[in-house]
């Protein structure tokens, strides 16, 4: 929004002196003002230098802000507005050998899973995780725990914090 102000704004100022400077000298002035149109060739430069930004914005929009990646592997994680970190089951299942089934999972931790997203598809929360996978001895699956609470859940408390904090 702010390049296209600074892009109108260019225009206007080049179109007057030009303008200007055709009615005070004819053609002659128009030869002398055009290094005046440098003046909107800067936003243009912008918006050509955004373009690459703009196009992986547009093809990565379906999943903003829930994508992460761990040693490769890509994890669908959905973060609500209570800062809940809910994970793909099914994700977990690639790194995490021995994850019960759903059903399992639903008994050990009532209200911590649901089947939600685009597509759809189980969640548990990070946090019911965790508690899970502290259980095992195996130093991947312990890495991958602690992976989840720092880069996933500890930013997502954060950023809910720093709302809150703004909206007092």
């Amino acid at each position: 929004m702010k390049t296209l102000l600074n892009m109108a704004f260019a225009a206007a100022v080049s179109f007057a002196v030009l303008y200007a400077l055709f009615q005070w000298f004819g053609a002659f002035g128009l030869a002398f003002g055009m290094p005046v149109l440098a003046l909107f060739a800067i936003p243009m430069v912008d918006v050509v230098a955004s373009y690459p930004r703009l196009v992986s914005r547009l093809v990565l929009r379906k999943v903003d802000g829930r994508y992460f990646e761990y040693r490769g592997r890509s994890l669908d994680i959905a973060i609500d507005d209570a800062a809940a970190c809910w994970i793909s089951t099914a994700d977990v299942r690639k790194l995490v050998p021995g994850l019960p089934a759903e059903a399992v999972l639903m008994r050990l931790y009532p209200g911590q899973m649901r089947e939600s997203g685009d597509p759809r598809r189980w969640r548990i929360t990070v946090q019911s995780l965790t508690l899970f996978l502290a259980r095992s001895t195996d130093a991947d699956t312990t890495r991958f725990a602690n992976w989840l609470d720092q880069d996933v859940a500890r930013p997502a408390r954060n950023r809910l914090e720093r709302e809150l904090a703004a909206t007092r």
